[in-house]
């Protein structure tokens, strides 16, 4: 009776086992073969859930994808042979291939496009020519047409070798748009023609490219509720004199170094209403002046001082900063802009801070958060001379938080040693709360 129950038993379990591996061969054929199931493989017919969606959906799920993959759905059903037509935003990116090629593509899907009112297009092409100017034209029209509320023309890689007078001509079609609510273009030659009519245009970003103190007063003017002011790798510009009351911030992002012809280049800065500024990348010897920001509570400098110039630059734009309440800096800044010419090869970085007296009024009165970020402990010294002045100093300071480095969050016995030591300074304000992020 036991030796039947055990032939049973492995019977089943042998059975059990062909049903699995039948089962197997099943899913490796439905997936890996190109032949039709046989009527005992077909499986029972499975709900379309997502062909079950309305369009309206469906289109703004295409819109999460790739304009290529996009236009791929038209060969799974009649019904999505036109969907992708009706994405509101279409970005072309050229990443491989021939430049022909990708122009014609672009091309080929506006001419489809059936959306009455784009949200985005973006273009970035980085081996421009004149002799894509037409095209450029052509798509620019379609984008003022269409009612387009963000336009990107970003051109780079060799196109930086274009002569000025090869580069694309902004078309005055686009200076009297109030559809753009966000422009951004690079590498393109700007002069606006007749009146700028930007009504609608809340961020506006260049880059790559001469300006002029006319070009950047024509553009404000025409853009009366502009809030983000955003220029990068730009040359030309002397003067940034903003009373609008609109404009809340600006970002420089490098200056285009090599390209101007003035030997001592200078940038005034007077916006009384703006609030916040960022000083970003490499601006090699450009002195940068800040005349009149008393509005400003946020600042950042993070940007290259590879130049000796550049540290009287710096403590300027500190002693500027009147009421700022949060000021992030950049690795440059903390490590060198305390350096004068006489100190520079001599400078004691580790107990500079410490015997400091100089009185800074924006850390006694105004100064809520600081915030270091890429810390690394290959001078820790020097970063602890100036975290200790402060903690001492900063009168109503109320947050002060250190990201450290990837590098340097792989060795834990310093980040603790580096931990205790921070929390053991003396604070003058009592509110003050130092966060350590490794």
């Amino acid at each position: 009776m036991a030796k039947s129950d055990n032939v049973a038993s492995n019977r089943q379990r042998c059975h059990f086992g062909d049903r699995r591996r039948r089962h197997r061969n099943v899913d490796l054929y439905d997936y890996f073969s190109d032949e039709p199931w046989p009527k005992s493989r077909r499986r029972k017919r499975t709900v379309d859930r997502i062909g079950s969606l309305p369009d309206s959906l469906l289109v703004h799920i295409l819109s999460f994808l790739p304009i290529e993959d996009a236009i791929r759905t038209e060969i799974l059903s009649k019904r999505w042979n036109s969907l992708w037509t009706y994405v509101p935003s279409l970005l072309f990116c050229f990443c491989r291939g021939m430049p022909d090629d990708f122009v014609s593509f672009i091309d080929k899907t506006l001419l489809r496009c059936s959306c009455p009112k784009l949200k985005k297009l973006g273009i970035n092409l980085s081996y421009y020519e004149p002799r894509f100017a037409s095209n450029f034209n052509l798509w620019t029209r379609f984008a003022a047409v269409n009612g387009t509320e963000e336009l990107h023309l970003e051109l780079d890689g060799v196109a930086y070798q274009l002569d000025e007078n090869d580069r694309y001509v902004f078309p005055h079609l686009l200076f009297a748009n109030s559809s753009f609510r966000k422009l951004r273009f690079s590498l393109c030659s700007v002069v606006p023609t007749g009146v700028v009519c930007w009504k609608s245009l809340k961020k506006l970003s260049i880059g790559y490219m001469k300006l002029s103190d006319y070009v950047i007063q024509e553009m404000l003017v025409g853009s009366p509720v502009l809030e983000i002011l955003e220029l990068y790798n730009f040359y030309g510009v002397n003067r940034l004199h903003i009373t609008s009351a609109s404009v809340k911030k600006l970002i420089l992002k490098g200056c285009w170094i090599g390209m101007s012809d003035d030997l001592n280049p200078e940038l005034e800065i007077s916006m009384p209403n703006l609030q916040s500024l960022e000083i970003l990348g490499a601006f090699g010897e450009l002195d940068c002046r800040l005349v009149d920001v008393t509005s400003l509570v946020e600042v950042t400098l993070d940007f290259d001082m590879k130049f000796v110039r550049q540290l009287n630059i710096l403590s300027e734009l500190l002693e500027s900063l009147v009421n700022v309440k949060n000021i992030k800096l950049g690795t440059w800044a903390i490590q060198y802009f305390s350096r004068t010419l006489e100190e520079l090869f001599t400078f004691d970085e580790k107990h500079y801070w410490t015997s400091q007296k100089r009185i800074f009024k924006c850390l006694m009165l105004n100064l809520k958060k600081v915030e270091f970020s890429g810390f690394i402990f290959c001078r820790p010294d020097c970063i602890f001379s100036f975290t200790q002045f402060l903690l001492k100093n900063a009168m109503v300071l109320q947050k002060m938080v250190i990201d450290i480095n990837e590098a340097s969050s792989d060795i834990p016995k310093e980040v603790f040693q580096a931990a205790q030591k921070l929390l053991s300074f003396p604070r003058s304000s009592s509110d003050a709360v130092v966060m350590l992020y490794a």
